[in-house]
């Protein structure tokens, strides 16, 4: 019998498929070529002989064999998670990597690691920023222990821990923009927006569909991937934009910017504390996720019900 050779973006390629049941949408959230992640799966049904996936146009679902290839591509990337944790938590003095979306990453966690490095000289932590989608594949993938992110998903692997409650204000220049709107007169001016992806950008859309309006009509002029180049954006004049009230709390909120009140519209969405579910955690992942939910957990609560991530 041949050796089977296969590696670990293979795997990766192919439970993602599996996940979004699309090689289109898999390759997405990878950042790979179609054709590549396409690839990956062929190579591993020629290496292992058997067909995993039945695709056409009308169907698509895992065989048999596809679904015990399935569970043993979890197990091997689990035990490499956890091989990666065991060897941080030998480290004496240990590094933490924390993935977290903008508004976290700029007003809640600094804050949070200062207390935890004081009290833990030998601790440190890397800190990955992105958009919530981001974050989230990147604790699905074991690139990050514990992120924080201002969205959820339902995934079997994953636990969300609600840890504060956010609001989304609008704001515009001080000059040619109303103090007042209402969300029919969002589409009648310029707006700087979240890229897709973002918490923000999830929460807006799904409030304004729930007040009766398409995001397609709104004026998009700008999209800006961090919220404090959106607040930017709209100091320097280019439209009004919906933003953390975190980011425009005094001493935050550039000069020539107001808050624009919006009336019985409002806009609040949860940031989450987010880890695999049953993983051990290394001390400084520990550390950190304690102290957040010290800070910032009064109110909260946990989005998925989980018994909390096993300690190491």
């Amino acid at each position: 019998m041949k050796d089977i050779n296969f590696d670990l973006k293979q795997l990766r390629s192919f439970l993602s498929v599996v996940e979004h049941r699309s090689f289109t949408r898999a390759s997405r959230v990878l950042r790979l070529g179609q054709a590549t992640v396409s690839n990956h799966v062929s190579a591993l049904e020629e290496a292992l002989g058997v067909e995993l996936i039945r695709r056409s146009s009308r169907e698509f679902r895992l065989t048999p064999r596809g679904e015990v290839f399935r569970e043993f591509c979890e197990r091997q990337l689990a035990s490499i998670d956890s091989l990666r944790n065991e060897l941080a938590g030998a480290s004496a003095a240990g590094v933490g990597v924390v993935a977290a979306s903008t508004i976290p990453s700029a007003y809640l966690l600094p804050a949070a690691i200062a207390a935890v490095v004081r009290a833990n000289p030998d601790v440190r932590y890397r800190l990955d920023v992105s958009d919530s989608r981001e974050v989230i594949e990147m604790i699905k993938e074991g690139s990050a222990e514990i992120g924080v992110s201002g969205r959820s998903v339902r995934h079997p692997l994953l636990d969300f821990e609600r840890i504060h409650r956010d609001e989304l204000v609008l704001v515009a220049p001080i000059e040619g923009y109303p103090d007042a709107l209402t969300p029919a007169d969002l589409a009648k001016l310029p707006l700087v927006s979240r890229e897709k992806g973002s918490g923000s950008r999830e929460a807006l859309e799904r409030a304004l569909l729930g007040s009766g309006v398409s995001p397609s009509d709104l004026k998009v002029v700008l999209e800006c991937t961090t919220s404090e180049g959106l607040r930017e954006a709209v100091a320097a004049g280019i439209g009004m934009g919906f933003v953390s009230r975190l980011a425009v709390s005094a001493p935050a909120i550039p000069q020539g910017l107001k808050i624009v009140r919006t009336g019985p519209f409002e806009i609040r969405r949860d940031i989450f504390l987010v880890y695999q579910s049953g993983k051990k955690l290394s001390r400084p992942a520990e550390l950190l996720a304690d102290e957040l939910r010290a800070a910032f957990g009064r109110g909260g609560g946990n989005a998925s019900a989980p018994a909390g991530p096993k300690r190491s």
